[in-house]
């Protein structure tokens, strides 16, 4: 079993669909007003880790990882999405968006789900969401936040997916590996 040196997963690693610009360009600027902390931080949504299934069980090979992950890109065409509105996990302060069509992001979790990677255990269902804002504890109140925050109004294509190392005070990301998804015929 590798070393905390030589794990590469001993930080909290999550799978995640990567946004483009320039979507990704305004949710940036929320997050900049909301939660600057944060704000540079990857634009995306979450696959595993924060939801559904939990971040990568350390201590695995990562060149299996990386190639359960590629096997899964490589059988996932890329696909549009679009933003729906503003929620909120009850009793925090994580404000996100919801999306239109969940279909093809539950798809894509199932087959982690059913890959041979191992993950850590998490007491939340799947939700796919892209976090605007993440406290314990709301400093606005949700109608403050929800008269401010309207998604944006165009569709994305997702295409890229990626795995990514968060430091232990989860401000840093570290892109540990990337694919794009299939290309649509």
């Amino acid at each position: 079993m590798p070393t905390a040196n030589t794990d590469i997963f001993h930080n909290p690693s999550y799978i995640v669909l990567n946004i483009p610009a320039p979507v990704a360009d305004q949710l940036r600027n929320i997050r900049s007003f909301f939660d600057p902390p944060r704000a540079n931080m990857a634009i995306e949504i979450s696959l595993c880790g924060s939801n559904g299934r939990g971040t990568i069980f350390p201590g695995q090979n990562p060149d299996m990882v990386f190639s359960e992950m590629d096997s899964i890109a490589r059988q996932t065409e890329a696909f549009s999405a679009k933003f729906g509105h503003v929620e909120h996990f009850p009793d925090t302060g994580i404000f996100y968006y919801t999306l239109q069509d969940i279909e093809p992001f539950e798809k894509l979790h199932s087959l982690f789900v059913e890959s041979k990677i191992k993950f850590e255990s998490t007491e939340f269902p799947y939700e796919p969401h892209c976090t605007l804002k993440l406290s314990k504890h709301a400093e606005y109140t949700e109608k403050q936040i929800m008269a401010h925050l309207q998604p944006p109004k165009q569709d994305f294509i997702i295409d890229t997916m990626s795995i990514y190392s968060l430091s232990k005070n989860q401000q840093i990301p570290r892109l540990l590996h990337r694919v794009n998804l299939a290309i649509k015929e």
